[in-house]
């Protein structure tokens, strides 16, 4: 009769008889063969089954300790020796043997196996004089090959498996029992006597089958039971047994199974079982149960060929599956290919939303998503209400162990989520960024569904003579049905993957819009102050040439004057062409400063009274008007001073963007001399010393500018663990004299030949007080910053060790200790085969 029951997800009652019981190393074997375990080269006989007697005529405690010869003549044996001569014994298998007993030849089926040392020697009745051969194998099994290997997806390749299985075998019943990610087992495939009820449809828990059980599935691809109420044989030992320990039975054709196992196919009403293992991907993926319901037993030339059959089902199942859904994942993809195509040309996620706000739920089948951005948390059709979603992130944040994190019942790891569960009984979420707190999580509502058991999928509760509880298997397999609640539909790994398509998109418009923050950042903390001190180093460079041009005319021998020229012309060109060049960006910045105001300006044309007494306090007015102004004098006046070097600079003959030979020294000394007011004495510290060990180094082919970029920002890096131990009053003394406290910052700076001399090294370190190993891991990654808000996104060391990394094939390592200061090496190699980077 059927019942029906409304209940939550099954709950796991924890006892665990069935996950316990050592069923590899029972001591017992089925008694339709005969066992006997030896010792090579010897031969000896260490343990045998107790039918011996029954089988071979052979009494066991007779045979424990002598020699094969026992059984089998001379002829035999060195059969037998031949084949032992082969490592992977499973391509001899089986070996036909002839024993006499009772005076009459009886031929066997040998079927051997090493384990644990020693010789596994099986012994099952030959139905057969022969071995089948390889080609007569390959005819048996040729067509039904051909035919699963034809299906055109899973369902028809499971439904011509248990048909051809049925037709080799001869079982009243052969079913594909499918897995799911929890284990439970379902039956997708059915061929069976037409008297019999169908199983096809019904469910299975994960229980039915122990872990244990599950391991020896992989393997062993094969277990018959051709009579479940045999009465299991054992193993007897001798007096002198090498161990006490119980055999490995693992891979034994005549193991003994779990009474329990017997206890559940006795309920079912069979009376003989053969189970052939489905692999995928080295898991067990499913089963092809075999029932009888009368005593059935299979030769080892039948098993075989079902086991074949078995391995070409599990070969095909990766191709079956992945055709599976074809056209719903051409449907994923050119929504995915819609959204790459929006965020190409998105400034930031706000424009992502707006543009593709649709497509972002149809891209992984969502009801829902949410976009965590820091505090700030965009949403997007059904999501939990608010205090909710805040929490549920927060919880996602600190269990996101992985790239990705995915559920179809939220409530299990998640039990506040039953409140909700209209909206996200299911979760997928990936990380964008977790150093910046950036996250997306889809959303599936609840969908209850009713699920076909076979039977009460709750193990009974007995209580043995001991008092000890276990689990009985279940006497009624009548269809049961269960209301599944708190479950959403499952994500498919086609939404997984393309969940994953879209967190690389996401963290590509991430860094975009990092650096365009950096580059505001920094042109609104000191723009006008910067500017005014640009002013000031024009003014002092054109006295100091006007002063060189005079002496030079002055001079005596024209060597000299050249000479002299030339040292100006290089001292000279690098601060002119670092302010001209920085005047076009800080014109550009400066534009779109003003943009951004008058935009605000538009859109808030009443700010409050504060804001507006600080407007009105530094005369914005004034600044938007002169501060244009302002920056094109100064271009006029560094245009001036560039036309006036243009003739003495003696490498701005080639262009900078392109590869070319350059004195690694020169990108140096133009770092240090822009950054050269940070290295000067400041109220709370003394001045910076700087220290420059050159060696002699030949020209590097690199690119010019993006080396610079380099040592601009490794160089303010060591400037900026300065200042901090400065603040913290901890520098180290690893770079100066360890006996007395150090009282000022230092940067060494050493340029040597690498061993091999095929490239150069530039070593930049500082006595700050150093990085933790955790620390030190992490500073070449995007967005990791160590530096308080304002001051920095954690992209100039990313950045830097892709310009020496990527783009010149060199190195950029870094070497620090708590209390010993850091080191970065800088290593380009010295000529280059690298492409011409691409500009981003």
């Amino acid at each position: 009769m059927d019942q029906q029951i409304t209940i939550p997800a099954l709950e796991e009652v924890d006892l665990t008889n069935c996950d316990r019981e050592p069923i590899h190393i029972s001591g017992h074997i089925q008694p339709h063969g005969v066992l006997l375990v030896v010792r090579e080269p010897e031969l000896e006989i260490l343990q045998v089954s107790q039918n011996t007697q029954d089988l071979l005529g052979l009494d066991p405690e007779n045979a424990i300790g002598r020699n094969l010869s026992l059984l089998f003549n001379r002829v035999q044996l060195k059969k037998l020796k031949l084949c032992l001569c082969n490592e992977n014994l499973k391509i001899v298998n089986p070996i036909k043997l002839s024993v006499i007993n009772k005076g009459k030849y009886l031929e066997f089926d040998c079927i051997l196996h090493r384990v644990e040392e020693v010789l596994m020697v099986e012994l099952e009745l030959a139905t057969s004089p022969e071995n089948l051969s390889v080609f007569s194998f390959y005819h048996s099994v040729r067509a039904t090959v051909s035919k699963i290997q034809s299906a055109p997806n899973l369902k028809e390749l499971s439904q011509i498996t248990v048909e051809e299985v049925r037709k080799i075998s001869g079982f009243d019943r052969v079913m594909v029992y499918q897995f799911d990610h929890e284990g439970n087992g379902a039956v997708i495939a059915e061929d069976k006597a037409e008297m019999l009820s169908a199983f096809l449809g019904l469910n299975y828990p994960s229980s039915d089958i122990p872990k244990q059980a599950r391991q020896l599935y992989t393997l062993n691809w094969l277990r018959l039971i051709p009579d479940i109420n045999y009465q299991p044989v054992p193993l007897v030992s001798g007096n002198n047994a090498v161990t006490t320990q119980p055999r490995d039975l693992s891979f034994s054709v005549l193991r003994s199974v779990s009474p329990i196992h017997i206890e559940y196919l006795q309920n079912m009403g069979v009376a003989a079982s053969m189970s052939i293992s489905l692999i995928k991907d080295k898991k067990l993926w499913g089963l092809i149960a075999c029932h009888n319901y009368t005593p059935k037993y299979l030769n080892y030339e039948l098993r075989a060929a079902c086991e074949f059959i078995g391995q070409v089902m599990s070969l095909e199942v990766q191709s079956k599956e992945g055709n599976e859904d074809y056209d719903y994942k051409l449907h994923l993809k050119s929504i995915q290919t819609q959204i790459f195509e929006d965020i190409s040309t998105s400034e930031n996620l706000s424009q992502v939303l707006v543009k593709c706000q649709h497509n972002l739920l149809e891209a992984v089948n969502a009801q829902g998503a949410a976009i965590v951005f820091g505090d700030n948390c965009y949403q997007v059709g059904q999501t939990p209400p608010g205090e909710a979603l805040k929490y549920l992130t927060q919880w996602v944040q600190q269990h996101l162990n992985k790239e990705f994190f995915y559920t179809d019942s939220l409530t299990k790891c998640y039990p506040e989520a039953e409140e909700f569960k209209d909206t996200a009984s299911g979760c997928l979420a990936i990380a964008i960024s977790p150093t910046q707190k950036i996250y997306v999580l889809w959303f599936r509502p609840e969908v209850i569904k009713t699920v076909n058991w076979a039977g009460n999928p709750n193990k009974k509760v007995q209580i043995d003579e001991d008092g000890s509880h276990r689990l009985s298997p279940r006497k009624s397999f009548a269809l049961w049905q269960e209301n599944v609640k708190y479950k959403s539909l499952p994500w498919k790994q086609c939404e997984i993957d393309a969940a994953l398509e879209l967190k690389k998109a996401m963290i590509n418009i991430v860094l975009r819009q990092a650096e365009k923050l950096e580059k505001l950042n920094t042109a609104l903390e000191a723009s006008v102050a910067r500017e005014r001190e640009k002013t000031a180093n024009l003014k002092t460079a054109m006295s100091e040439l006007q002063r060189a041009q005079t002496q030079l005319v002055q001079s005596e021998r024209m060597s000299s004057l050249g000479q002299l020229v030339a040292a100006v012309a290089y001292e000279v060109t690098n601060p002119i062409n670092f302010i001209y060049g920085n005047l076009s960006y800080a014109n550009e910045y400066t534009q779109k400063l003003i943009n951004l105001l008058q935009l605000y300006e538009q859109h808030y044309p009443s700010p409050s009274p504060e804001i507006q007494a600080e407007i009105e306090a530094v005369e914005l007015e004034f600044i938007v008007e002169d501060l244009p102004k302002l920056v094109g004098s100064m271009k006029v006046g560094a245009n001036r001073i560039r036309e006036i070097v243009q003739s003495l600079r003696n490498f701005s003959r080639i262009d900078e963007a392109e590869i070319k030979p350059v004195d690694l020294h020169d990108g140096l000394d133009s770092a240090l001399l822009i950054l050269s007011n940070r290295l000067k004495p400041k109220p709370d510290r003394p001045a910076i010393h700087l220290i420059k060990e050159y060696g002699s180094l030949p020209l590097v082919e690199c690119y010019a500018v993006q080396i610079n970029q380099v040592f601009m920002n490794v160089l303010a890096n060591a400037i900026d663990a300065l200042e901090d131990a400065f603040v913290n009053n901890n520098l180290s003394s690893h770079g100066g004299d360890k006996e007395e406290p150090v009282k000022y910052g230092q940067i060494r700076i050493v340029t040597e030949i690498c061993r091999g001399e095929k490239a150069v090294a530039v070593r930049i370190k500082d006595n700050g007080w150093g990085m933790t190993q955790t620390v030190r891991q992490k500073i070449f990654e995007p967005f990791f910053t160590t530096k308080q808000v304002g001051k920095g996104a954690g992209i100039g060391l990313a950045i830097s060790h892709e310009i020496a990394v990527e783009q010149h094939g060199g190195k950029l390592t870094c070497i620090s200790a708590p209390g010993e200061g850091t080191e970065l090496i800088i290593e380009i190699p010295l000529s280059q085969t690298h492409p011409k980077p691409i500009v981003k």
